[in-house]
This record gives structure tokens, C-alpha cells and sequence, in this order.
């Protein structure tokens, strides 16, 4: 297995780190930026307690 130094370990650890800001970008970072877009798809989604049937248990 080759060492890495100098620069190459740089761009390896780059990499990385690059690769793992790109994953949680749109996970963490843009529902922090773009509040509207989230609320309203939460709003949408949200369960209606008082449309839901209550099953009556014996």
C-alpha cells in the first residue's frame, strides 16, 4: 500500500471531507437556510388529529 504525503495526503484527506460536506448538505445544512420550503412541506404532511377515527378497545 503507497504512503501518502505532502500533498497527496492533503488531497486525500480534501476528499474526504469534501465527500462527506456534499452528503449532508441536504440534509443538515439546506433545511437551515431554506426554512420556507420545509415548513410548508410540514404543514402539508402533519397529521390532523381531529379527523382521525379512535378505535374503541373492549
Amino acid at each position: 500500500m503507497a504512503v501518502l504525503r505532502g500533498w497527496r495526503f492533503v488531497g486525500f484527506v480534501s476528499c474526504i471531507i469534501g465527500a462527506v460536506g456534499l452528503t449532508l448538505y441536504p440534509v443538515i445544512v439546506d433545511p437551515m437556510l431554506n426554512t420556507d420550503k420545509y415548513k410548508t412541506l410540514q404543514e402539508y404532511s402533519k397529521i390532523k388529529r381531529d379527523e382521525l377515527q379512535h378505535i374503541k378497545r373492549q
